[in-house]
């Protein structure tokens, strides 16, 4: 499912340390990884695109010490712009960013190149963030945030083939978030979870994969960081809707509260149909 991941670099710790967790799922994922740097437009000068070209080849040897293919490449434009052009142009099958996390939240909700990335990519987007943790030969547990629309069954999938081939634990998890003051609203939906996440474990069973569900009350981001947090769970994987005009920018979508907060990688899978 993954042959190619494209890992995106600007050399910062951040950066960094999403190229080593980035070559460490490539690596256990058996794909070729594209180190890719991008020089910013009105930037492309010659010691710029340099030091571009030597983020982009530490990438590429890292992946390589690790028995990666692994190829570098340096771009020139907008970076967010860069990194999706080159993964439809490529075929990636994932894309790895760092995130600055809490840092400059507004900033960070409204501006950064992997929130723009995770808007509109076609392929699943693993974000990284400054405080996120990996072991090698990682993720053993897998939460899985699904909501069960029509749209989640890519993450799903996703989740459960990365579950497979690390051989880890899914954690279904559903948030009932709802008015308890109308318990008929809750009933019903407390019931879709239970189908929802009976669902993931039927197909994780037929699959070879151990996996668990869990339906919690509470608004969906704060319940899928408490659960990461108290579970020590080492990777979440949720989809994502991307917008046009205007709600490009609302920043009131699960993913988008996730993203900055979370202390694990987060794996967001757009989903393509609701969103063109």
């Amino acid at each position: 499912m993954y042959d190619d991941v494209l890992i995106a670099t600007d050399g910062s710790d951040v950066a960094t340390e999403a190229v080593s967790i980035g070559v460490s799922l490539a690596s256990t994922l058996e794909a070729t990884v594209h180190g890719l740097a991008v020089v910013e437009d009105g930037r492309d000068n010659s010691a710029r695109r340099e030091r571009r070209e030597t983020d982009a080849e530490a990438v590429a040897g890292e992946a390589s010490e690790a028995g990666c293919d692994a190829r570098a490449n340096v771009r020139t434009g907008r970076p967010a712009d860069e990194i999706l052009a080159y993964a439809d142009e490529h075929e990636i099958d994932a894309i790895v960013v760092g995130t600055h996390g809490r840092t400059g939240l507004r900033q960070t909700l409204l501006g950064s190149v992997a929130l723009e990335v995770i808007r509109d990519a076609r392929v699943p987007v693993l974000t990284v963030g400054p405080e996120a943790e990996w072991e090698p030969n990682r993720p053993d547990d897998v939460l899985l945030a699904t909501d069960g629309t029509s749209g989640s069954a890519a993450t799903v999938e996703h989740a459960l083939s990365i579950a497979e081939a690390c051989d880890a634990t899914v954690h279904a998890l559903y948030a009932v978030d709802v008015d308890p003051d109308v318990p008929e609203l809750r009933e019903r939906f407390e019931s879709h979870g239970q189908t929802v996440t009976t669902s993931v474990t039927d197909r994780a069973e037929k699959r070879g994969v151990d996996a668990t569900r869990t339906l919690v009350r509470g608004s969906p981001h704060d319940a899928i960081l408490e659960y990461a947090a108290d579970e020590n769970v080492d990777l979440i994987v949720m989809g994502t809707e991307s917008k046009s005009g205007i709600e490009r920018l609302v920043i009131g979508s699960v993913s988008q509260r996730v993203v900055p907060n979370a202390n694990v990688p987060v794996m967001t899978v757009r989903s393509i149909e609701s969103s063109e």
